[in-house]
């Protein structure tokens, strides 16, 4: 992706994207707040849109964008209010993401195990035998709660299928183990070994995202600040314990050090744009 303009205002900003977005045009606003926001775009399409954007200086309040950004934006009064959630295409998922999936379909499974025999799941699994080397990964497969579970899947879906799209399935696997181990090892040593939970992962990504939308904006990695907002209060809620849930805080933060530092890590790497994306997928 690739930055072409700056705008003093975040709703017209947010206007001109959806309006490309009805023209099939890929076009990311990145809102800082009311006042400030950037705009990005697919390399391929930067003529056409760049042309797009200067017909919109001039007439920003044109009634084609606002046409544009109500059917951007409006439900099918003809379905009901749960068919007019937006849908997962499963099978897409799985072309674009594979290891996101897996690693999901994983967690699914261990969580069944669990259910069916708990000691046994959490006798091989939990850190309570250092020197077998997988039980500094395991953990992350862990959860205590149908709650747990999908609070994590969630957010673990809804990072990692984005950064394995941009980054594609080998950076995610090592920057996932990475975070999962160290994350895993600062819970063991300065709490127990006796956690579980995808969330060190999940704080790692979010770090990650936090990191790269502000030094790396060509990866199209980004996140509102309205999410990073919730995430470090959760964060802080949990040091704190006034929550209704025991949380493994110290997974949670050296998850989140260790995909900030990724991010700088990887502060040169390109990411696919959508054109080479949707490439993939036919290939596939």
């Amino acid at each position: 992706m690739h930055k072409f303009a700056e705008l003093n205002s975040a709703s017209a900003a947010q206007l001109f994207a959806s309006y490309c977005a009805t023209q099939g045009l890929d076009v990311q606003a990145v809102l800082s707040d009311a006042n400030h926001a950037e705009l990005f775009a697919a390399s391929a399409q930067l003529p056409q849109i760049e042309q797009e954007f200067s017909r919109f200086l001039r007439q920003p309040s044109h009634a084609r964008y606002q046409a544009a950004a109500w059917q951007h934006s409006k439900p099918d009064m003809q379905q009901s209010q749960a068919d007019a959630l937006p849908a997962i295409d499963w099978r897409a998922a799985w072309l674009q993401a594979p290891l996101t999936l897996a690693v999901l379909l994983l967690c699914l499974l261990v969580y069944c195990w669990q259910q069916i025999d708990w000691h046994s799941s959490s006798r091989w699994l939990q850190l309570t035998e250092p020197g077998q080397l997988w039980r500094w990964f395991t953990p992350m497969l862990l959860h205590f709660s149908l709650t747990h579970l999908v609070f994590n899947l969630a957010w673990w879906f809804y990072l990692g299928r984005q950064f394995e799209q941009r980054l594609g399935a080998g950076l995610l696997l090592n920057v996932s183990l990475s975070i999962a181990l160290l994350s895993n090892a600062a819970q063991y040593f300065m709490v127990s070994p006796h956690f579980g939970g995808l969330s060190g992962v999940v704080y790692g990504l979010f770090g990650y995202f936090w990191i790269a939308g502000r030094i790396n904006p060509a990866q199209g990695l980004f996140i509102s600040p309205g999410l990073i907002g919730f995430m470090l209060l959760w964060l802080l809620l949990g040091f704190f314990d006034v929550l209704w849930v025991s949380m493994a805080n110290w997974a949670h933060l050296g998850g989140l050090v260790t995909g900030m530092v990724w991010a700088w890590l990887l502060r040169h790497q390109a990411g696919r744009n959508k054109a080479e994306e949707e490439v993939i997928d036919t290939d596939i």
